[in-house]
């Protein structure tokens, strides 16, 4: 039950992130916008001081939040509040509601890093109040009329993401027509109805009536509770021009780079602790002897960074994103249950997001891409499966059901080609919003080194298995795909080039698998091509921890071969891969598997994934025709789009690159052009197949 003063103030400072939300009325002035060169003051944009009348009749009986539970996951609120204008000085974190801040020190400045607050004047959330949304805001500029005498109590009033809801009333005492909204109403005048108020009903979220249309004027502002008449919110008019809600924005993150967090055995931060700063792939057994053995998790403090909490080992299981904060039991992190049993750092750049999501698997059907948050992904004529999703940048969170809630998976930069990529079993994909990077809280440096590290290759070097020959040739073009989850699972990132650092290219640097389809490879721990080093050939790594001791790649880079001549041996038919005619002034030349005394040229050399004889080196061997069994092979002018690329592998087959699953083979038969080499699919039986490369 809340209290009924005699002269109830209430203040709303101006919110300057996310610009969603719009600062409110129009007339007094509270408090200046932090200095900032996009801000721009409009009319309905200026802070305000609003007197609200004496409540004559009826009690406002407020409706009791409650956790939300994993459907809706709850979120972390913090803010700071400091000595000195500017958001400067000493400052002092608040996580929860505080009932008693009468014996604080003077407040200057507040930034409220997540969620919405109402700051009261006297303890126990009594007296004036002041509606703080997310953003930098003064006490102490010119007009404000805060007490002097300082804060009193403090509450959140906004606890998730949960659709906030009102029910207008016609007639008092909640009865008459009834008008239920669940977002913001710019212009009730464009009703058929004039939109009269009697009475409310705020279900849930903080909401804010505004006598003029377009939020403009001095707002009222209704709590979640029950409002019998007008009065109740301090006016004797019933007529309203606009409404909105106040809601959260983005998650965030505020120190990305110093990933810091303290687990705890038991709930309230009790019993056996264990400081991290890296990845856990299973909290009960650490990889080390020296690190604790905790039998649960109870409680968590994430000092520094963004995390994911798992609720099985090795990152799988139901995902919990883990912002910057306090969480005194499972239920603060939106767990199904007690469990949580690994956790993850993510390492990537926040900045730029944007995601591209597919209906069909592999990229395939319709597709829409994404920069901001989404709360029904219909608003974008998107269905409701998404069976594979390109994150081209930042890090996202995608949630199950509409209203950013339901099962919540975290994606990041790369690839995710089916549904089970992203931890999910089904396709079912409703909402989606990017975590953002918000500033820190204090004057924090951050110092960047950049510049050119030298490299020894024999130095540092590792291999638990046997390693690839220094001298041994690999004819395939760079390519490498990372994975965050074991036996090629999870997020996919594909690489063909040199990378100094992933972090730096917006990946995330955590990798539990590896696929190399070609070249050789030097994969490093830390960025800059630093620390450990392993030389890695054509293979699949199914476990890259077990295979390396470590769950990241730092930076990697493909091995540059020197250009070697070769011939083409089939042993099958007794002959060379070879051109036998001059082909400098022809547009096309014949391949043929011929008898080296007959002449011709069977010298060939690969470049960039080119198959090039030496006789004609502007030319390449391509396909001629539909891609069927059969199909010519011949020396055509490399400069043909699309490029036709091969590789040998080492089984002996000459495979393309652009036609998946078809190879070099010689036509047989009876026929004029039964030497002629052809493509054709793979077969143990067809020996033509197998070729022997004879470097010169």
């Amino acid at each position: 039950m809340m209290e009924e003063p005699s002269l109830r103030q209430v203040w709303c400072l101006p919110l300057r992130k996310p610009p969603s939300l719009e600062p409110l009325g129009t007339n007094y002035l509270l408090c200046a916008l932090m200095g900032h060169r996009d801000s721009v003051k409009v009319p309905g944009q200026l802070p305000l001081l609003l007197q609200v009348k004496t409540v004559p009749t009826g009690k406002l009986c407020l409706l009791q939040g409650s956790w939300s539970g994993p459907e809706v996951p709850s979120v972390l609120s913090q803010v700071i509040f400091f000595s000195e204008s500017g958001c400067q000085g000493s400052g002092r974190e608040v996580w929860g509601d505080i009932a008693d801040a009468s014996g604080w020190a003077p407040v200057a400045s507040i930034r409220v890093v997540r969620g919405c607050w109402v700051l009261y004047e006297e303890p126990e959330f009594l007296g004036r109040k002041l509606v703080l949304p997310e953003g930098d805001m003064e006490l102490r500029a010119p007009g404000t009329k805060w007490s002097p005498q300082g804060i009193g109590s403090l509450r959140r009033v906004i606890w998730d993401y949960s659709a906030p809801e009102i029910s207008l009333f016609s007639e008092e005492g909640l009865k008459g027509e009834q008008v239920k909204l669940t977002e913001a109403l710019n212009n009730s005048h464009g009703l058929e109805k004039p939109l009269q108020v009697a009475s409310a009903t705020v279900s849930a979220g903080l909401w804010l009536l505004y006598p003029k249309p377009f939020f403009e004027d001095t707002p009222y502002i209704l709590e979640p509770g029950e409002y019998p008449t007008s009065e109740a919110w301090g006016t004797s008019d019933p007529s309203v021009g606009s409404l909105k809600p106040m809601t959260l924005g983005c998650p965030s993150v505020e120190k990305p780079g110093e990933p810091r967090a303290v687990v705890y055995e038991a709930p309230g931060f009790q019993g056996c602790s264990w400081e991290v700063s890296r990845d856990i792939y299973n909290l009960q057994q650490p990889e080390d002897s020296q690190s604790p053995h905790l039998a649960s998790v109870g409680s968590l403090r994430v000092l520094g960074g963004c995390w994911v909490g798992y609720e099985k080992e090795g990152f799988r299981g139901h995902q919990y994103l883990l912002e910057e904060g306090e969480y005194p039991d499972w239920s603060h992190w939106g767990g199904y249950d007690e469990l949580l049993t690994s956790l993850r750092v993510i390492r990537t750049d926040f900045g730029d997001p944007a995601i591209v999501l597919f209906e069909a698997m592999d990229f395939e059907g319709h597709s829409v891409e994404v920069s901001k948050a989404l709360p029904d992904v219909e608003l974008v004529q998107h269905g409701p499966s998404t069976q594979a999703i390109h994150v081209l940048s930042g890090v996202w969170v995608a949630y199950q059901e509409v209203g950013f809630s339901g099962e919540q998976y975290v994606l990041e930069k790369g690839v995710y080609r089916n549904c089970e990529d992203w931890g999910a079993g089904n396709s079912a994909l409703a909402s989606l919003q990017p975590v953002l990077q918000v500033r820190a809280s204090r004057g924090d440096l951050e110092v960047r080194v950049s510049g050119t590290v030298g490299l020894c290759l024999g130095l540092g070097l590792s291999w638990p298995h046997r390693p690839p020959s220094p001298g041994s040739q690999h004819f395939s073009e760079p390519s490498i795909f990372l994975y965050g989850l074991e036996c090629f699972e999870g997020k996919e990132i594909e690489l063909s080039r040199e990378v100094r650092s992933l972090q730096a290219e917006g990946f995330n640097n955590h990798v539990l698998s590896v696929r190399i389809k070609g070249g050789v490879w030097v994969l490093c721990e830390h960025s800059d091509f630093r620390g450990r080093q392993w030389l890695v050939g054509s293979c699949e790594i199914t476990n890259w921890l077990t295979y390396s001791g470590t769950q990241r790649v730092g930076s990697l880079y493909p091995i540059k071969q020197r250009r070697v001549y070769f011939r083409l041996w089939n042993a099958a038919l007794g002959g060379f891969l070879a051109v036998p005619d001059h082909v400098e002034d022809m547009k096309a030349g014949r391949v043929v598997v011929s008898d080296p005394r007959a002449g011709g040229s069977c010298i060939w050399y690969y470049e960039d994934g080119l198959l090039k004889n030496q006789m004609a080196p502007t030319m390449s061997l391509q396909v001629i025709g539909p891609p069927s069994p059969g199909s010519k092979v011949v020396l055509w002018a490399e400069s043909r789009l699309p490029r036709q690329t091969w590789s040998i592998s080492e089984s002996g087959h000459i495979c393309s690159q652009m036609f998946e699953g078809q190879i070099l083979d010689v036509k047989g038969g009876r026929g004029y052009d039964r030497d002629h080499v052809v493509l054709w699919e793979p077969d143990k039986n067809r020996a033509s197949q197998i070729w022997t490369i004879h470097v010169l």
